[in-house]
């Protein structure tokens, strides 16, 4: 009777959370899909659903098949979604400006990579060797890893996204989408005190919350744009270009010796200044900016 209430609880809770973060990421596919701003981070995050799958799958598969694959997907979920969110990142640092800013954040991506690919290798032989009856070694491992790349997830955004021309609640709004990734460090400390001391359904059901939760937060940047754009009809979209004096812009070029491209971008930028410099806000400054950028973007290439 145990053992069928454990079992019960372990697929309400898997299904659930599973299922929320799928339709998370259904919804980030089809909208970055819409808005033509599919890249990387997206297709990592593709990656994760597929895992995602997986584990929600083997909630009903025999035991000796769901251990192996579990063994896998965990792992690959939460590590692809981390890879997702690393890759957002990446466009903020290459329009920085700082080469350091961009090493940073793609030596973040390969020790991402290098500690995927440690857990994956150190699991699949307890599942050689033991059965797949994860121990402390897995347990510190995890905890290990999983505060590192937390605490980088969390780190880089906030120094990045220091002179990102956001507005400071617009700017707050994004660190904090970022900062969500602490909800999985909190979920890696009770998981591995849990493996520390023993392995059941309830140290199963962390690890199904955690790969879940993993893959809702990798897509909370975007959902959070989406809510912005619907709800206050103004633009929070990281995918531009930035630039260092507080206001989104768009680099315009120029062939060299045309006179004539030279002069309409002159006078371009020239209007962009008039109708900021008249602006009664901060905010009003930056929308007409971004205004003013793309149709600048559009002249240029018609």
């Amino acid at each position: 009777m145990v053992a069928l209430l454990y079992s019960t609880r372990l697929s309400v809770v898997g299904m659930v959370s599973h299922t929320l973060a799928i339709i998370c990421t259904i919804f980030r596919l089809i909208y970055r899909g819409w808005m033509h701003h599919l890249w990387w981070e997206d297709a990592w995050a593709a990656f994760a659903l597929i895992a995602d799958v997986v584990c929600l799958a083997c909630i009903w598969l025999d035991s000796a098949i769901s251990s192996w694959a579990l063994t896998i997907s965990f792992t690959t979920v939460l590590w692809a979604a981390r890879m997702s969110v690393i890759f957002s990142i990446i466009p903020v640092a290459n329009h920085s400006g700082s080469k350091i800013h961009k090493q940073i954040t793609y030596l973040i991506a390969v020790s991402f990579a290098c500690m995927w690919a440690a857990l994956l290798a150190q699991k699949i032989h307890i599942c050689e060797f033991h059965s797949c009856h994860m121990g402390k070694s897995v347990a510190l491992s995890l905890l290990i890893t999983d505060v590192i790349a937390d605490a980088c997830l969390v780190a880089a955004p906030l120094y990045l996204l220091k002179n990102v021309g956001l507005s400071r609640s617009k700017k707050t709004l994004v660190q904090s989408a970022f900062g969500a990734s602490l909800l999985i460090t909190a979920i890696t400390i009770t998981h591995s005190i849990l493996l520390l001391k023993f392995y059941n359904t309830t140290t199963l059901m962390f690890a199904h919350i955690k790969a879940a939760l993993s893959l809702i937060i990798c897509n909370l940047l975007v959902i959070v744009t989406f809510i912005y754009r619907v709800y206050f009809k103004e633009t929070l979209d990281l995918d531009r270009p930035f630039a260092s004096n507080g206001v989104f812009t768009s680099v315009i070029v120029t062939p060299m010796g045309s006179g004539a491209n030279t002069l309409r971008s002159l006078s371009f930028q020239e209007r962009i200044t008039a109708q900021i410099g008249g602006m009664k806000s901060k905010d009003e400054a930056e929308d007409a900016s971004v205004r003013y950028a793309e149709e600048g973007t559009s002249t240029e290439n018609n």
